[in-house]
């Protein structure tokens, strides 16, 4: 495996991993995926640092809702000395968790939007850490 390789490998399993957390509302393990001045764009607001993330993160719905964001596509197309860029997509659905056994029924207004991160990464003390994460709205539903 080249070194480029292992970065792409190393950056996978951190985007896979900030999404498991962030779906299982586990800030404190998402919160350690990024550095401490990190800026997160997403939904038209720029938070920087750990507090701030915090506070958007801390508003989200609670338990009432399941979320799920699959990965779909990663791509890593600038790796430096200590740094790297790249693309991750993903497919979001949510739906309210139901009181009992089963799956979560989701209505369609909430199945199916395609998000595009833009990521900015940087190695920390041996790890991979983000520093900017962008997130684009490419694809909702039909509301019609």
């Amino acid at each position: 495996m080249t070194p480029e390789d292992a970065t792409a490998w190393s950056l996978a399993r951190l985007n896979t991993a900030f999404f498991h957390h962030y779906d299982r509302r586990e800030y404190d393990e998402l919160l350690e995926l990024l550095v401490p001045d990190a800026l997160y764009e997403v939904r038209g607001r720029k938070l920087r640092g750990h507090a701030e993330i915090r506070g958007a993160l801390n508003a989200r719905s609670g338990p009432e809702v399941t979320v799920r964001h699959l990965v779909t596509s990663q791509h890593v197309h600038s790796v430096g000395d200590g740094t790297a860029q790249g693309t991750v997509s993903v497919i979001v659905y949510s739906g309210p968790t139901p009181v009992g056994e089963g799956p979560v029924l989701y209505p369609a207004a909430n199945a199916g939007h395609l998000f595009e991160m833009t990521d900015h990464y940087r190695l920390d003390n041996g790890h991979w850490k983000i520093t900017q994460r962008t997130a684009h709205p490419i694809l909702a539903p039909a509301t019609d």
